[in-house]
This record gives C-alpha cells, sequence and structure tokens, in this order.
C-alpha cells in the first residue's frame, strides 16, 4: 500500500508561538513526507508573523479560525476543513507535540502492517525528561492480550489524546467531528472512544515516540485546578461537564463511579485548595448538575455548520 502524499498533519495553536516554530520544524524533518494544515485558534502573540517563514512553503496551509474556539472547537473546525481538501490520512497534534523524524513513518508502518484495517493509531507520548507523559497514557483495552492484539511494536487501546493521533479520512465521514460545545477538555477522550467502539481496532504503535513538551508532567486536571486562580479557575467546570457527559455514554454504572470521584473532589478542595475553596467548590457542583444534563450534538461531514 502506498500512502504517499496522501497525509496531512493538522497542528491547532493558541498563544504558543514558540512552541509551533519547534513543532513544525520537525514536522518538516518527517522521513515521510507529509502536508500541514496550521488551525490557529484566533492567537494574539502575532503567531502568524512569527512563523512566517514557514507560510511560504507550499506545503504549508494556515487558516485562522476567527476566535477563540477552545480546543474542542479548534479540532472540530480543522478536521472539517481538513476533510474539504484531497487527503485520506490525518495525522493531529497539539502545538507543543513534538515528533522525531521516523514519527511518522513507523505510524505508516503500522498501517500498512494492520493492511489499513484500523480505527485509529497514536504515538507513545513521553515528557521532556523522557518519562511517560501522564496525561497522555492511552486507556488499554480489556482485551489486549488476546490473539494480535499486541504485535509488531503495537497494543490495543481504547482511549487516546490529540497528540499524534493519526485516523482515515473515512472515520472521520463514519462517526462525525470531535464535539466542538465541549470547548476545553475531555474532547479527544470522547471522540476516540467514539472510534473504538465503532471499529474495535485501534492502537498505539511503542516506536512511533513524540515529546509532548507540557510545562509539567501531571495527570489530570484537579491538582492544577486546586491552584489555580480567576479564569483558569473558572474553566474546570468544562472538565467536570464533559466527564459527565462522557460517561453518560457508557451508562448507569459509569455515571455512579464519574458521580463518587466528583463528590470526592468537591470534598477535598477546602482541605487542599490554595484558596477561593468555595469558588472552586460552586464550580464543581455547576460541572455536575450542568453535566446531567448536556447533550451536545454531534457534526457530521456535509451536516456541519
Amino acid at each position: 500500500m502506498n500512502l504517499e502524499k496522501n497525509v496531512l498533519a493538522i497542528v491547532v495553536t493558541y498563544n504558543r508561538k514558540k512552541l509551533l516554530k519547534e513543532c513544525l520544524t520537525n514536522l518538516f524533518s518527517q522521513k515521510y513526507d507529509c502536508d500541514v494544515l496550521v488551525v490557529d485558534n484566533c492567537s494574539t502573540d502575532g503567531t502568524k508573523q512569527y512563523i512566517r517563514d514557514f507560510l511560504e512553503n507550499k506545503k504549508l496551509t494556515y487558516v485562522n479560525t476567527g476566535a477563540n474556539l477552545g480546543g474542542a472547537g479548534g479540532f472540530n473546525f480543522a478536521l472539517k476543513y481538513a476533510s474539504d481538501l484531497n487527503y485520506e490520512y490525518f495525522w493531529i497534534m497539539d502545538d507543543d507535540t513534538m515528533p522525531p523524524k521516523d514519527c511518522l513513518s513507523n505510524l505508516i508502518n503500522a498501517a500498512n502492517d494492520l493492511k489499513n484495517d484500523f480505527g485509529f493509531l497514536c504515538s507513545y507520548a513521553k515528557f521532556t525528561d523522557g518519562n511517560a507523559c501522564l496525561m497522555n497514557v492511552p486507556l488499554i483495552s480489556d482485551d489486549w492480550y488476546n490473539g494480535n492484539n499486541i504485535h509488531n511494536s503495537l497494543i490495543k487501546v481504547k482511549k487516546a489524546t490529540f497528540v499524534s493521533f493519526f485516523l482515515k479520512k473515512e472515520i472521520v465521514e463514519k462517526v462525525g467531528l470531535p464535539i466542538k460545545d465541549f470547548f476545553i477538555w475531555g474532547d479527544d477522550s470522547e471522540y476516540t472512544q467514539r472510534i473504538s467502539r465503532k471499529t474495535d481496532k485501534c492502537y498505539m504503535v511503542l516506536n512511533s515516540l513524540v515529546t509532548h513538551k507540557m510545562k509539567s508532567n501531571k495527570q489530570g486536571d484537579f491538582k492544577a485546578f486546586l491552584g489555580e486562580e480567576g479564569e483558569r479557575e473558572k474553566r474546570f467546570f468544562f472538565s467536570v461537564r464533559n466527564r459527565f457527559f462522557i460517561a453518560r455514554q457508557k451508562g448507569g454504572k459509569e455515571v455512579c463511579i464519574t458521580l463518587c470521584k466528583t463528590l470526592t473532589m468537591l470534598m477535598l478542595v477546602p482541605f487542599l485548595a490554595k484558596s477561593h475553596r468555595v469558588n472552586k467548590q460552586l464550580i464543581i457542583l455547576k460541572g455536575i448538575t450542568k453535566g446531567m444534563n448536556f447533550n451536545p450534538k454531534i457534526e457530521f461531514l456535509g451536516k456541519a455548520k
């Protein structure tokens, strides 16, 4: 199978021009050739001017969303835009994702080994110190040890993140787009599980490595929330609300588990939060109440507006 020139790398960025420039440098150094789409979530830090040298490259397309749509809205916009272009495969990442030269080629090799029969592939994400990036550890499939579910540097998974995430356009046509109404947090979790429920053939490619240049290697967002104030503090609402929507897709047992975990967070706030303890508890309560009735629509190509 020859996938040459059919791969479009998609990078969603917002106010991180230096990281974006480094990411683009890595993308244009890949052993396996790909074109690049940069979706700028209406940055205010001079991103377009900062990457002006890359804009002269005919292999790069730059588009501004016109408003900050959040991470979820940015990836929704990106896949919608990309699907109108002439590519069969999409390679998705945040602007702080740094793929080494063989990252894409190893994803392509995995796709070929699978005879192109897969829902999605994801890379093994490491933090800057070489250890696994905790927020990007995928959820391993319950039957990962059966048959061919682990072979040739592949391990079967059912959830991943948008940090070096590879899929076919036909999958987007089948399952729809990421939910833009999530705004931030959980959109990749929901989307990858939506795919794995449909196809049941999703894998982490262990020899496809990326470095995720986060500020710190933390798992989850609750610890960060405990020390935040202002607008960043308020955004934790989306995490709680979206988590309940995802749980509701799995059934009552998962909702109960999520509720117990979230109520535990609520009770821990007075003891662990550095400030604004009551306000933080109100944010969590708002997320719970809204999450129980949050029913965003899934957009499909051709119907997305």
